[in-house]
Parts: C-alpha cells; structure tokens; sequence
C-alpha cells in the first residue's frame, strides 16, 4: 500500500504542470481598466505573462511592461510585454508574452506590471504588483 501511495503521490504532482501566479490589475488615473494577469513559470528562466483588462475610450493598442518598483513607485523597465490590443471574443484588451525573468525571482523581488495610455505614455492606466 505505501508504494502505491507515493507512485500516485509522484504522478499527480507531475502531471500538475506548473503554478499559475495571479496578479490584481488596478485601474489607474481614473481609466477603470482593471483586471488581472497571470504568471506561469517556464524552463530556462523565463515567464509566460497573460493580461486582460477592461477595455477604455481608445480602442489603440496599449504598450506594457515589467517593472522595477511597485505601483506608485514606478522603476526602471525590466522586460517589455506584447502591446495590449482589443479581444474580438470579450471585448478587453489582451496580450502573452514571454520574458526572460523567472517567476521565482519576481515573487522575491519588488517588481510591477504597468500599462500605459496609447495617447500619453507617461500616464499609467492599469498597475499590479507581483507579490
């Protein structure tokens, strides 16, 4: 009976795959595109980032980033996200990416992910800390 126990043990945590980190979006001066973004982590370092937000008044794609710092202490820029653009199928706007930062890494970190106005690119309209 024990070694049935770990053989299912070592099968259910690999066939579970990788850990999926949630991260809150908030809307950001007044734009109410909130949302939320998911974090898996991917060998060789890397993470897959998902985004969805609300979408706004201006139908352009958004730019989006990793961040140094937390939301209201904006750093310098550590990776670049895929542009946000309008979602047919929900209406939000959504991008995936991969960066070259381990999950791991920005959970220890103080890191966040920013999306900027299509008009106004030092305007923030969406923030979320990874933590």
């Amino acid at each position: 009976m024990p070694r049935f126990v770990l053989l299912l043990v070592v099968c259910l945590g690999a066939a579970c795959g990788p850990s999926t980190h949630r991260v809150v979006m908030s809307a950001e001066n007044n734009s109410g595109q909130s949302g939320f973004a998911l974090l898996t982590p991917l060998s060789g370092g890397r993470t897959r980032v998902e985004l969805d937000i609300l979408p706004g008044n201006d139908p352009r794609k958004v730019a989006a980033h990793v961040h140094d710092g937390r939301c209201g202490e904006i750093g310098p820029i550590k990776a670049g996200l895929t542009d946000l653009e309008p979602n047919a199928a929900n209406g939000h706007f959504t991008s995936t990416s991969e960066i070259a930062l381990a999950l791991d890494a920005m959970l220890a970190g103080t890191f966040a992910i920013n999306v900027h106005d299509a008009r106004d690119f030092s305007l923030y309209i969406s923030c979320g800390e990874i933590k």
